[in-house]
């Protein structure tokens, strides 16, 4: 597949799944930050003035969960007028001694799974366009309803963006559908207006790189608008349900399991991190212009029993030679990654909110919050 169209999409911090990502990784956050070194699930659901949360966690509860997640449901942009009373909180709490810290000192891969990163030089995150500029726009809507200049606009919205590709590089933006909710009446002309001025227009004003396409006269503008400010009163949400937002837009391949509500533990969440880091540190190297790296666990293993890399054919070198001089360089044992990326500290090092940031806005290319996997001085020693 070398010339296409591919669409990417990205969902405000006040989408019901994106809600629940949200509520999930700010229980990680408040467990590891109170330096509980264990085992954390955490899966919540929301329907209207409901939060459904389940915690399965190998220490003992460090905070009001109740209060934890009507505050995430507040920063978001939520208050009480938005469903009319203050919503109930149904909690399932269960200490399982198989996630307690001695549980989990073997260092070894507890699930089977394939992990996927990827990067590229199309932006300077390093992530392709599509999702790069859904994200973008969905910050902007954010951004324009908490700052004041769109105070119609609901929490609950969402940037879809179509790019057109030739010979696998971005040529056009053939489209862009923002959905959203309505806190108030407004005209539809005056909306679009609005929207394009103060949405798109900072978010798509400077293209990341020259080379790429912005909005211009051939491309398609969708304004789909809700009748109600939408949100969890009108449509329900659930931990992981938005996978492709939290990863590279559906560009490559991706692991089916959700990032949020897991431990540093957890194979299925950290995989997808240490992975991103090695494909970034390919392209940085000038290993390759694109690079996916699979790592892949079997149950009971420290360490991956296949890390493989495709270039797409941008490799500078042989795919199976990168594939190898990363398995050289980069100790991608479940442990080591944990600890060389600092993954059970970094919510206490950064004020108690670190994961939780994560789950807007997508996990990746996110130099906005300086995670670790985003660093790539290891493309020296592969070079």
């Amino acid at each position: 597949m070398r010339n296409f169209v591919l669409t990417s999409e990205s969902v405000t911090e006040g989408h019901p799944d994106k809600l629940c990502d949200q509520i999930s990784d700010a229980v990680v956050d408040a467990y590891l930050s109170a330096g509980a070194r264990a085992g954390i699930v955490a899966e919540c659901a929301i329907a209207t003035g409901v939060i459904f949360l389940s915690v399965r966690a190998g220490a003992e509860l460090p905070v009001d969960l109740t209060s934890l997640a009507r505050q995430v449901m507040a920063d978001a942009g939520y208050d009480d007028s938005d469903h009319g009373r203050v919503p109930t909180v149904m909690l399932e709490l269960s200490q399982d001694r198989g996630l307690a810290p001695e549980a989990l000192a073997t260092g070894r891969a507890r699930h089977m799974v394939s992990a996927f990163g990827y990067a590229c030089d199309q932006t300077p995150t390093a992530m392709p366009y599509p999702i790069d500029a859904a994200h973008r726009i969905s910050a902007a809507l954010d951004a324009a309803r908490r700052d004041g200049r769109l105070p119609w606009l609901s929490p609950d919205a969402q940037a879809q963006v179509a790019v057109g590709f030739e010979n696998r590089r971005p040529v056009a933006l053939k489209a862009i559908a923002l959905t959203y909710g309505q806190r108030a009446e407004i005209g539809a002309a005056e909306a679009r207006s609005a929207l394009r001025d103060e949405v798109l227009a900072p978010a798509l004003a400077a293209t990341p790189l020259g080379s790429l396409p912005g909005i211009d006269d051939d491309t398609r503008l969708v304004f789909l608008p809700a009748e109600s400010p939408a949100g969890p009163a009108a449509h329900s949400g659930l931990t992981g349900r938005k996978s492709a937002d939290d990863a590279y837009g559906s560009f490559v391949r991706r692991s089916g399991p959700a990032l949020s509500g897991k431990d540093p533990s957890r194979i299925d969440r950290i995989a997808g991190y240490a992975a991103r880091q090695a494909a970034r540190a390919v392209v940085v190297a000038g290993l390759a212009r694109e690079c996916e790296v699979q790592l892949s666990y079997i149950v009971g293993d420290a360490g991956p029993v296949s890390v493989e890399v495709d270039s797409y054919g941008s490799g500078s070198v042989p795919d199976a030679a990168i594939s190898a001089r990363l398995g050289e360089v980069i100790d991608f044992r479940v442990g080591a990654i944990a600890e060389r990326l600092r993954l059970w500290e970094l919510p206490a090092e950064r004020g108690g909110r670190f994961y939780r940031d994560l789950a807007r806005y997508g996990h990746m290319g996110r130099d906005d919050l300086a995670p670790p996997w985003e660093e790539t001085e290891v493309a020296a020693d592969l070079a």
